[in-house]
C-alpha cells in the first residue's frame, strides 16, 4: 500500500508533514530549521508504519528534504506558490 505525503516547506521557516487518509490531511511531523539545514520531528503517535525514517531526518532545503523522504512506496508532493 502506498502513502502519500504532503510536504509544506520553507527553507527559512520550516513546515510540516501531512499524511493522506480516507478522512483528510493529518499532520505527522514538523520540519524545523537548525543550523546546518532542516530536520524532521515526527509527533508522537503518528509515525505509522514505513514511515520510521523520517525521525530525525536532516537536509540542506526542502528540495532535499523532498527526496530523502522518498520511498518505493512513499510519494512526497511538495506544493509551490
Amino acid at each position: 500500500m502506498e502513502t502519500m505525503l504532503r510536504l509544506q516547506c520553507d527553507n527559512l521557516l520550516g513546515g510540516r508533514i501531512e499524511r493522506e487518509t480516507p478522512t483528510g490531511l493529518v499532520t505527522i511531523a514538523t520540519v524545523a530549521r537548525e543550523t546546518d539545514g532542516l530536520v524532521v520531528h515526527v509527533i508522537d503517535g503518528q509515525e505509522g508504519p514505513g514511515l520510521e525514517h523520517l525521525q530525525g531526518l536532516q537536509a540542506r532545503n526542502c528540495d532535499d528534504l523532498q527526496r530523502h523522504m522518498s520511498r518505493p512506496d512513499v510519494t512526497v508532493t511538495m506544493p509551490t506558490g
